[in-house]
């Protein structure tokens, strides 16, 4: 359950920097190019960015099962008193996305919540 805590924050992080850099007018091929040689580098930027750039929601790890593993770790924090809020605010959006028929995606699917709660049309040129 670690894992799929910091899985899901690492998540939050990359589609918050891909919707900050196209809301910013900033090409996101160059964005992901410049920011996956730095610090931001990680193992989830460089999964999901290129699907994400392609529009390809297809299933590494369904929504559906994400929101199940999510829902654990959180019932276990409860159990050991810790209060995680980054948990907590992924598993609401990733249960938005189920909401709006989305669980058979993949986590990368994220992104589409995140641009619902801002208007905006991520695809869009």
């Amino acid at each position: 359950m670690a894992n799929q805590v910091t899985i899901a924050g690492s998540m939050m992080g990359v589609m918050e920097g891909l919707l900050y850099a196209k809301q910013s007018g900033i090409d996101l091929q160059a964005y992901y190019d410049c920011i996956s040689k730095g610090g931001a580098q990680s193992k989830s930027l460089d999964l999901y960015t290129p699907r994400i750039l392609k529009n390809d929601m297809n299933p590494g790890f369904f929504v559906k099962h994400f929101v199940k593993d999510l829902g654990i770790a959180l019932d276990e924090a409860r159990e050991m008193n810790l209060a995680l809020p980054g948990l907590a605010l992924a598993n609401q959006l990733y249960i938005s996305l189920q909401a709006h028929g989305e669980g058979d995606l993949g986590t990368q699917a994220l992104i589409l919540a995140l641009a619902r709660l801002s208007n905006v049309d991520f695809y869009k040129a």
